[in-house]
């Protein structure tokens, strides 16, 4: 399936039928003002009635009305959907939208397939235009853009792969937006945008679109360096999320706030397309941790409750700053919160990441840098995932009167369903011996491992992560 390719075919289809006005009135000319699109921060707001992953999202009898809310709530920059087969929108929303409003800069976001859709693209008014990498050969990416910046249009080419980077390299282009949301299967991935950010050679305005339903959500993009947000649902579903939005950007933008590359978009600098992530946990000694940073782990984890495993806060205070983050490992209750020693592994930057294993609330994990482990053992425990959103979840086995690293795997079935919901990062059960198979049939996007490992409770086996890490290797160069 590809969703993607489908609503293009049947785009061009239309085209070939009613040229590519699409049956609409279009101005031989142009008849409204060119607004520059491009800024330091851009708030970009959709107007979208239904999607083909969501359905209809709400009735928007006028999409004119509907800028104009959106306008009221502090919004400069407009997204208007004109394809009508899966997302009811048209060429005469864009004419209507920048008609009435004039001073809003306006993106139309289509499937856009030749250099006649860019011209046809100014002539109803709008002053940008999506291009997405992925749907176009490289010459034709090219002229497009190149016929944008003719008209004086700014063009965000969008980005879903390694090789749509690849594709645009030579076009270096100075706005560029990163989807989360994968075109062949509609779902959505929000750490793939900050892979393919660490892929970006040149200097660009980069835009994180889609799956932004809350504050959070920005606050999860904007702490990870990007320059915009396009929003589409959350804003139809809720206007007054702009104000939130706008608030947040106006924070991001002061000068005198330097801000940290956030743990998140380190890891995804780590990203390899094709090779999972590797988290090896219940580290204990310095012999094991230089061992796991040597051989290629991303994340090293220490677990910071009772267990056998269990180190202490003055042992993950000696080991060296390294590539690889760090990961404390706590068990809390649902209210409680952060022990000091632990908070300030984070603070002093001993700690990264915090990975919580107990009965933490979505509240409480997203107070801190880290994510949410669950213990699987039906398809209802599988619904959790959508409360940490954004934020991954490690899915592990369950055990009765076990908070964690119970060495079971979870069945094939629970796994991929896990899959279906976004990334899937997974721990329970692995070793060398079955790592290559769990690879090929999973496709996880982060393995984490701890006994699998180990000649005995919190000290591991060399042999073992040398055979672990071999096994990576060889599944990576298949």
């Amino acid at each position: 399936m590809d969703i993607r390719r489908e609503i293009a075919d049947k785009r061009q289809k239309r085209i070939d039928l009613l040229g590519p006005g699409e049956g609409f009135d279009i101005p031989a000319e142009r008849k409204v003002p060119l607004k520059p699109f491009e800024a330091e921060r851009m708030l970009i707001c959709e107007v979208k009635r239904r999607s083909p992953s969501k359905g209809d999202i709400r009735e928007i009898p006028s999409a004119a009305d509907q800028a104009a809310l959106y306008k009221s709530r502090g919004a400069a920059r407009i997204s208007v959907l004109t394809e009508p087969d899966y997302f009811s929108g048209s060429l005469q929303d864009l004419m209507d939208v920048k008609t009435a409003h004039p001073e809003l800069s306006v993106l139309r976001k289509d499937f856009l397939l030749s250099v006649e859709d860019i011209d046809i693209s100014y002539r109803a008014g709008a002053d940008a235009c999506l291009l997405i990498a992925s749907l176009l050969e490289q010459p034709l990416l090219e002229a497009m853009h190149r016929r944008c910046e003719e008209l004086g249009m700014s063009a965000l080419v969008e980005l879903h792969s390694a090789e749509d980077v690849d594709k645009a390299l030579n076009l270096k282009p100075s706005l560029t937006g990163i989807n989360c949301r994968n075109l062949r299967n509609f779902k959505i991935y929000p750490l793939q945008p900050l892979k393919i950010r660490g892929l970006i050679t040149w200097e660009c305005k980069v835009v994180y679109e889609s799956g932004i339903l809350k504050s959070d959500d920005g606050a999860f993009a904007l702490d990870a360096g990007f320059a915009g947000l396009l929003v589409g649902e959350g804003v139809v579903r809720n206007p007054e999320l702009i104000g939130e939005l706008t608030g947040l950007m106006k924070e991001y933008s002061e000068p005198e706030i330097r801000r940290e590359i956030s743990p998140w978009a380190r890891l995804c600098e780590r990203w390899d397309e094709g090779r999972p992530l590797v988290k090896i946990c219940g580290l204990t000694n310095k012999e094991d941790f230089d061992q796991a940073v040597h051989l290629g782990a991303d994340l090293c984890g220490f677990i910071l409750a009772p267990s056998p495993r269990q180190t202490a806060p003055e042992f993950i205070r000696t080991l060296p700053h390294t590539s690889a983050l760090k990961v404390g490992v706590v068990v809390l209750g649902e209210d409680e919160p952060l022990p000091g020693d632990i908070a300030s592994l984070l603070a002093e930057g001993h700690l990264d990441l915090i990975q919580f294993h107990g009965r933490e609330s979505d509240y409480t994990v997203g107070k801190y840098p880290g994510y949410k482990a669950l213990r699987i053992r039906s398809l209802e425990d599988l619904d959790a995932m959508d409360s940490y959103y954004p934020r991954p979840c490690l899915i592990d086995a369950f055990a009765e009167g076990q908070a964690g690293g119970t060495g079971k795997r979870i069945s094939p079935e629970l796994v991929n369903r896990a899959a279906e919901k976004g990334e899937l990062w997974l721990a329970g059960g692995l070793n060398p011996d079955n790592i290559g198979s769990v690879l090929r049939e999973f496709k996880p996007q982060l393995v984490d491992l701890s006994s699998g490992l180990e000649a005995s409770p919190g000290k591991k086996d060399p042999a073992k992560m040398e055979a672990f890490f071999k096994e990576i290797e060889s599944y990576v160069s298949v």
